[in-house]
């Protein structure tokens, strides 16, 4: 992992920043107080296909803070909106009408409801507004809106995924070498002829909101307007895969879930590699399994009930599959208390009521020295959509635009969508838990805090602590590295 800008171990008491991503091959980071701009619109296409917890006290300051509302106060304070605003880069949100604690981000451009206006400290024009989560948000720079405000990151009926994602393609694997692509100030700049207005970065993940096809060819244009040839970029081509809803597709006792990893899993009618195929299940296809093993010479195999027809069973050997593994029980966790449960021997993640799994699926978690660490979590910050990049000096610079649906749980670590790749079951991140685009915006919509509509990003406060977030391998216990409420440590993860 990269070094923090700030190369510092002390905590920051109710800090607010964008921070570093563990993401696939490389580690990230992204600067302080940056976030993503969403565009005016979502994906779309003009004239062609577009490519598809335990309470914990809160830490005291200095000075003494106002006391955040309850879940109550704040239902009783909120209730129909005086209004609607929106700030052209995002407005801050304060816990108070101070510039001081900082809450989170609403997006740019993007509506957001205000349900009070008052006078205040260092703000100009209308004033402080109160909105949701407690919050208060500088009027300074906003205008009035219709509105509606809508959740974060904004997505079409059918859409995976808020933005057409593509970068530079490489032309020689073994050199290194990338394509070197123009950008231009708008389409009609390109078709023209016109001199690039620059050229994009080598090691850059870049979003788009939409297609043309011109007799240029087909063009990639961005939220700005710019236009870029398609030619020469490689668009990428998101995971479809998706966890299992255990109330739809309940696992008969004594059977776990699993997934194929094989490319594809062979069925066999014997535990041996030399008997006879008797089926053969595609990738990331669903199975069940009988989790006692049988060890076979160097290799363990697994029985598939049915597998080879009803009432027959066939036998895949452990390296084509990949199946959850109940952890031990989290006293603390509440009959009806949701969290989440990561595994990482086997590459899993539960979504957890209690001490029953209601959704499983498979992740990408950290590889070779980056490992992922182990330990009891909450996550402190969401982001519908952030930048990740690498670090200063890092030997393999690079910058991806518009992760989706992050939600950080320790230091730089978070679990977000991985639009880059579809190895999930294999360990593939510097230290962050990737999920599929459909997973990662299932798993979001489902944690604390929660992000209000038109906003971007939230951390959590008194009044919304963030869900609970176990990392374990196998069935061993963990340390529970929880921070009080409130408090950011500064600093980087050692290598585990």
């Amino acid at each position: 992992m990269p070094r923090s800008p700030r190369d510092v171990p002390a905590p920051r008491r109710f800090g607010f920043r964008a921070l570093c991503v563990g993401v696939a091959l490389v580690a990230c980071s992204s600067p302080q107080g940056e976030l993503s701009e969403a565009p005016e619109s979502a994906p779309t296409v003009s004239d062609e296909s577009s490519p598809a917890s335990a309470a914990v006290e809160p830490v005291a300051s200095g000075e003494a803070e106002e006391a955040a509302p309850t879940r109550a106060e704040e239902a009783a304070q909120i209730s129909t909106p005086l209004g609607h605003r929106v700030v052209r880069s995002g407005a801050i949100v304060y816990a108070g009408p101070k510039r001081r604690e900082r809450r989170g981000r609403t997006e740019a451009k993007r509506p957001f409801a205000i349900f009070s206006v008052e006078p205040g400290p260092d703000c100009e024009g209308e004033g402080w507004a109160r909105v949701e989560q407690g919050g208060f948000v500088c009027l300074e720079f906003a205008a009035a809106s219709d509105g509606p405000p809508q959740i974060q990151p904004e997505l079409a009926d059918g859409q995976m995924l808020p933005f057409i994602y593509a970068r530079p393609k490489i032309l020689d694997r073994k050199t290194g070498a990338i394509a070197k692509v123009p950008r231009y100030q708008d389409r009609y700049a390109l078709v023209r002829g016109d001199p690039p207005l620059d050229w994009l970065g080598p090691d850059r993940q870049y979003t788009f909101v939409r297609t043309k096809t011109r007799r240029a060819g087909l063009m990639l244009i961005d939220a700005d307007e710019r236009a870029t040839p398609a030619r020469d970029m490689k668009i990428a081509a998101p995971s479809v895969f998706t966890g299992r809803e255990l109330a739809r597709e309940p696992i008969a006792s004594g059977l776990r879930p699993a997934w194929a990893v094989g490319r594809p899993a062979v069925l066999r009618e014997r535990p041996e590699a030399a008997a006879r195929q008797v089926a053969v299940v595609d990738y990331h296809a669903p199975l069940n399994i009988d989790p006692e093993p049988i060890v076979v010479g160097e290799e363990s195999w697994y029985a598939v009930p049915d597998g080879a027809g009803a009432g027959t069973k066939a036998y895949v050997v452990a390296a084509d599959m990949n199946y959850w593994i109940p952890g031990p029980e989290l006293t603390e966790a509440k009959p009806d208390q949701l969290w989440i449960d990561v595994e990482l021997g086997q590459q899993t993640l539960a979504v957890m009521r209690g001490q029953s799994p209601e959704f499983v699926t498979l992740i990408s978690s950290g590889a070779g020295g980056t490992g992922t660490p182990l330990g009891l979590f909450r996550i402190y910050e969401k982001l519908a959509i952030s930048p990740m990049r690498s670090g200063p000096n890092a030997e393999d610079p690079y910058y991806v635009d518009g992760v989706p649906w992050v939600q950080y749980f320790h230091r730089r670590y978070a679990l977000h969508a991985s639009y880059w790749h579809d190895d999930f079951g294999k360990r593939r991140s510097h230290g962050c838990i990737n999920l599929s685009p459909k997973d990662a915006a299932r798993v979001y919509a489902l944690t604390t805090p929660k992000v209000p509509r038109g906003w971007n990003s939230l951390l959590e406060h008194t009044g919304d602590p963030g869900t609970l977030v176990r990392v374990r391998r196998g069935t061993d216990a963990v340390t529970d590295r929880r921070l009080p409420l409130g408090v950011i440590e500064e600093g980087q993860e050692g290598q585990e």
